[in-house]
């Protein structure tokens, strides 16, 4: 579903870099993680994760670096757990870039936005590809997991 003002990039295809530069040749003002810590894409980071040399690859965090303009912004909200090796932190000084990073408070939101889902008001359910019953949890993870069956968000049922 093409939304707009949304650009797509396939890095399976052509580089990264390469397609924002056409679309943004100073680059966008803000790069957003949110699942890279899952996904290695160079060898040299899937070796060190498979003998345990770090937990996270930089790879996605890298290729932000180098995507997002001078003075730009990264945010993190993907899930990291641990170490990651060959962080471009000089990359990141000499641009005057600025980081955060954290998970999403859901319980401070839920109050606000539980009414309005349940008056209709709000419909999340554009993001749920899948609904199933409680005891098919590990199932659905693990679908999730290995990006099959566009997997995107699942509500469990009890």
């Amino acid at each position: 579903k093409h939304l707009p003002g949304v650009e797509t990039i396939n890095f399976s295809t052509r580089s990264t870099l390469e397609q924002l530069k056409e679309l943004l040749p100073n680059g966008p003002d803000v790069g957003i993680e949110a699942v890279g810590c899952h996904y290695a894409k160079s060898t040299s980071h899937k070796t060190q994760m498979l003998i345990g040399l770090e937990t996270d690859p930089s790879d996605i965090l890298n290729e932000m670096i180098m995507a997002v303009r001078k003075g730009g912004m990264i945010s993190v909200i993907g899930i990291y757990v641990g170490t990651t090796n060959g962080f471009n932190i000089g990359a990141f000084m000499e641009k005057g870039m600025r980081m955060a990073a954290g998970q999403t408070p859901c319980q401070r939101y839920w109050p606000t936005l539980l009414p309005l889902i349940e008056k209709g008001e709000l419909d999340p359910s554009f993001v749920i590809t899948h609904t199933v019953p409680l005891d098919k949890a590990p199932d659905m993870y693990k679908m999730f997991n290995d990006k099959m069956d566009n997997c995107v968000k699942v509500v469990l049922k009890p």
